[in-house]
């Protein structure tokens, strides 16, 4: 990698989440789920969640534009079946950056901005720096 990859997921939270109720409702299967109380990185108890990012496998993007247009475009006909789970839980975008450089980084278009806000999801961005090495293995 180098600059910039990106990976977005759909996430439902919630203290009374039952995951397999929104893969119902929904007819979508979730890339993942926590169940309520789990036990998480270091021993933390995890709120329930349910997880969708649009594919059959993690997919690294170039442009998080178009890894949230992607996942928003399969879930726009389901937004308020979606909405309903708001009263509940938390609705979010999680959208993680990965890094090996500083300079860039993620740019919104107007009319997407205008749709997530119409979807009624927080968005959260997750920034990781990677160190770029892996790339430059592969190169020499």
């Amino acid at each position: 990698m180098w600059g910039h990859e990106y990976t977005v997921e759909f996430r439902i939270f919630s203290k009374t989440l039952d995951p397999s109720e929104i893969t119902r409702d929904l007819a979508l299967q979730p890339c993942q789920i926590r169940i309520e109380g789990a036990l998480g990185p270091g021993g933390r108890v995890q709120d329930g969640m349910w997880a969708f990012d649009g594919a059959e496998g993690s997919i690294n993007w170039e442009s998080l534009e178009d890894g949230l247009n992607f996942v928003l475009d399969k879930l726009w006909p389901l937004r308020e079946v979606i909405a309903k789970y708001k009263s509940s839980g938390k609705l979010i975008w999680w959208c993680a950056n990965f890094q090996s450089s500083f300079d860039g980084g993620p740019t919104l278009s107007a009319a997407l901005l205008g749709r997530l806000g119409e979807f009624g999801a927080e968005l959260f961005i997750d920034n990781y720096l990677a160190d770029g090495k892996e790339e430059e293995q592969k190169k020499g």
